[in-house]
């Protein structure tokens, strides 16, 4: 054993006898230093017996608690997810109810998150088909929805989908409404008239019961259906309304020629009461220069 570390074993020793009767050890630093070189877990050297040597060595201790300490909160921000709220979604439409052919309702979407407009995209739905994708300005979307639209109760659905960076703090969000097509006066016409059909001719019938001739037949489906009140002849039906061109007939005008009177069912196609012994039925236009009537 060198004599360096005989000292240190012999003030270890001194500050274990001096722990022992109660007083206060003098050499706390320097003892540890010699043990730390003895286990041979630190190479010995002129600044290791120094003061300096004691706080060097406790630095790296203490840095290594303080990182220990910190780092579980600093991986909790780092893993931490950002909370996403669901956007407000509100609609307001010009009108609920409308005769399908006519200026159908319009809709417009607002969409909000956190207060404020939304970033994204507003899709438009009736039913289950899709029928429009519009970008939101200022959290904003608006859409016409179609008068082609069909005659009953139609579910309309719009959901909002965020953009790319709306999408790191909102969700997706829909509202859902209903509106009313009500049939228009051309397919309340084909409707009535079509609940005709197989009814048998009889000239002078003006009724489902006794039978139809053909003006007596187009008389019945106009007032049913609350059109209008035609006069009681074909002639004079063919006054009743304004003429239109062949091009431009749409169902549910009237098809007159010399004689006869029948509906126009679309498609080259009329519906009408034909002759005696015949019945009420749907048939291809046999008229050559037939006169269409808009009522």
């Amino acid at each position: 054993m060198t004599r360096t570390a005989r000292v240190a074993l012999e003030r270890a020793h001194t500050t274990t006898r001096s722990t022992r009767s109660g007083r206060r050890p003098r050499f706390a630093a320097a003892t540890l230093a010699a043990s730390v070189i003895m286990a041979g877990l630190a190479v010995p050297s002129v600044a290791s017996a120094t003061p300096q040597a004691t706080t060097t060595v406790a630095s790296p201790a203490l840095t290594t608690a303080h990182i220990g300490a910190t780092a579980p909160a600093a991986a909790t921000l780092a893993t931490a997810k950002i909370a996403k709220t669901k956007p407000s979604v509100s609609v307001k439409i010009t009108k609920k109810k409308w005769t399908r052919g006519t200026t159908a309702g319009k809709v417009t979407a607002s969409v909000k998150a956190q207060g404020t407009a939304a970033k994204g995209k507003a899709v438009f739905y009736v039913g289950k088909k899709k029928v429009a994708t519009k970008t939101l300005k200022n959290g904003k979307a608006t859409y016409r929805l179609s008068s082609k639209l069909s005659s009953k109760k139609h579910t309309v659905k719009v959901v909002f989908r965020p953009s790319k960076a709306q999408a790191k703090t909102a969700t997706s969000a829909q509202r859902s409404f209903r509106v009313l097509v009500r049939k228009s006066e051309s397919e309340k016409v084909l409707a009535i008239a079509k609940k005709q059909v197989g009814v048998k001719y009889r000239s002078g019938g003006t009724s489902p019961r006794g039978g139809f001739d053909c003006s007596g037949f187009t008389q019945y489906v106009y007032k049913k259906a609350g059109v209008k009140k035609l006069p009681r002849t074909s002639s004079a039906q063919k006054s009743a309304g304004k003429r239109v061109s062949r091009s431009k007939a749409q169902p549910g005008d009237l098809v007159w020629s010399p004689g006869h009177v029948a509906i126009y069912a679309g498609n080259g196609k009329i519906i009408d009461a034909p002759r005696p012994g015949k019945k009420i039925a749907v048939r291809k236009m046999w008229q050559k220069n037939a006169v269409f009537i808009r009522l």
